[in-house]
């Protein structure tokens, strides 16, 4: 038997089907009060109740062999407090819990997205130093590296087996499409939208299932105390889009401007953020690595893990196409 957190998600729901496709028996811990409908078909065992609950958690970490670690609070909302409870102090508990129940191994989903800046064109690597500044750019993103740091250091000091898989910007399935990572509406403007950036700058994809696929070799590969970056490939923000627009998705009509053209608002924005004693969506550093265009060498992932991306894009947003044409045939 095997454990899988945040099963109602989008990675979760996606990730249930590939385990189970393994032969794998599911577990699951689902909030009271949850829509049925939501809960994964390979979902044998229903535990229900909160992650942040000793006795839910050591309940459902009976008999289990490894833990499958999605959930996370993801919302832009939300104070560092409840990031630090949900994604930092959760995952602890879990480790904890899960060492104490003689798991043997744990596989946690972080986020490609936690490096520094600055690489000087170089890509990025295991290697690569995390970002020292992460928190400007939002507690979601301080939590996801304060949660990646602890569970690749629990390793060193425990019998439990942890792997850290790492994929970027997820897309596919019947998920809303993502356009990109820093973008307007233009009001009125029937699908017209503002985004910062060049039409070649560098967008780290990752396809949900070739992401699921890495995820489920985690569970028998990589080094203990590991983490592993998982990135499909070169893909750039206008090609995407092309492709969006091509198989019926999306038709964005892309205005691209240039990062310092919303130099001055993002000042203004920090100004105004200190005086409100607050902090707002847009600063000139969230700005900055929002922009950036950067590769990812997976080299890592694919000796370490046996990984390879089995769905390159066009296929990906093919199979986008194809779930919103009609009913899901899982």
């Amino acid at each position: 038997m095997d454990l899988l957190t945040g099963a109602t998600g989008f990675l979760g729901n996606h990730l249930a089907t590939r385990l189970a496709r393994d032969g794998r028996k599911l577990r699951a811990i689902v909030r009271p009060g949850t829509d049925l409908r939501r809960i994964p078909r390979e979902i044998t065992e229903i535990v229900w109740g909160e992650l942040a609950e000793p006795e839910t958690v050591q309940g459902a970490l009976a008999g289990v062999d490894v833990v499958f670690h999605t959930a996370a609070r993801v919302s832009g909302g939300g104070s560092r407090d409840a990031f630090a409870r949900d994604n930092v102090a959760a995952v602890e508990g879990l480790l904890r819990a899960a060492e104490a129940a003689g798991v043997r191994r744990f596989v946690h989903v972080s986020s490609a997205g936690i490096f520094g800046a600055g690489q000087k064109g170089g890509a990025i690597t295991e290697a690569t130093p995390l970002d020292p500044a992460i928190e400007q750019r939002g507690f979601y993103a301080w939590s996801k590296a304060e949660s990646d740091r602890l569970v690749r250091a629990f390793a060193a000091q425990s019998k439990l087996e942890t792997v850290v898989v790492r994929p970027g910007i997820l897309y596919g399935g019947d998920a809303p499409p993502f356009i990109a990572r820093l973008q307007f509406p233009v009001p009125r403007g029937k699908g017209r939208r503002v985004i910062v950036g060049s039409r070649r700058a560098l967008l780290p994809l990752t396809q949900v299932d070739n992401a699921c696929d890495a995820i489920a070799l985690g569970a028998e590969h990589g080094a203990s105390g590991a983490a592993y970056n998982v990135i499909d490939g070169t893909a750039r923000q206008g090609e995407y889009l092309d492709l969006l627009a091509a198989h019926g998705v999306a038709d964005v009509r892309a205005t691209f401007v240039p990062p310092f053209v919303l130099w001055p608002l993002a000042l203004g924005c920090e100004v105004v953020g200190k005086l409100a004693r607050r902090s707002l969506p847009l600063t000139r550093y969230r700005l900055k690595r929002a922009t950036e265009s950067l590769s990812y060498d997976t080299s890592a992932a694919r000796e370490g893990l046996g990984w390879a991306p089995s769905i390159d894009l066009p296929a990906g947003v093919r199979g986008m196409a194809d779930a919103a044409a009609g009913p899901s045939v899982r």
